[in-house]
């Protein structure tokens, strides 16, 4: 049934570097343009509240130095207020820890639990599999321009990779 109408394509056939790309740039894309994800009962979402979508992409972030509080406002051009009570909310479902650091008590830092860890993997694979699926739809010249000019949208100047595997 692979012609049928409303299949969904096999993302299979999408490189996965690609996949991987695209779902940078849709993150950027998200917090340029403060976009949020369906929060359907089924959603990996289900748990976080509308706010704190960003702010969890953000901490999750492969290879972030860490986290402090007005790192993550001032990279979500949020206040602290709304960070602080943002935190809460996560600290309160187990999905973050602050912590105090030793050298320098004013400043909290921010990082992941277990559990955190874990949503983020199911986020992340869910958001590469949406992106496979999208780029499923163009051909491979398409998924390079289509990439390059994502990129461009959500920083000027960026230059997205564009792996083949």
């Amino acid at each position: 049934m692979s012609g049928s109408k409303g299949a969904a394509p096999r993302s299979s056939a999408v490189p996965l570097g690609q996949a991987e790309a695209l779902h940078g740039v849709i993150a950027l894309l998200m917090r340029e343009f403060r976009l949020e994800p369906g929060l359907l009962a089924g959603s990996v979402y289900r748990d976080l509240h509308a706010n704190d979508v960003g702010l969890f992409e953000v901490l999750a972030a492969p290879g972030a130095d860490p986290w402090t509080v007005h790192r993550v406002a001032r990279a979500l051009g949020a206040p602290i207020s709304t960070m602080s009570s943002a935190l809460d909310r996560l600290e309160a479902q187990g999905i973050i820890q602050r912590r105090r650091i030793a050298e320098d008590r004013r400043v909290v830092q921010i990082e992941l639990t277990a559990r955190g860890h874990r949503l983020a993997e199911r986020l992340r694979a869910a958001h590469i599999e949406n992106c496979r699926a999208m780029l499923g739809r163009l051909s491979p010249a398409q998924r390079e321009e289509f990439l390059r000019l994502a990129a461009q949208v959500a920083w000027p100047g960026a230059k997205a990779s564009s792996p083949d595997a």
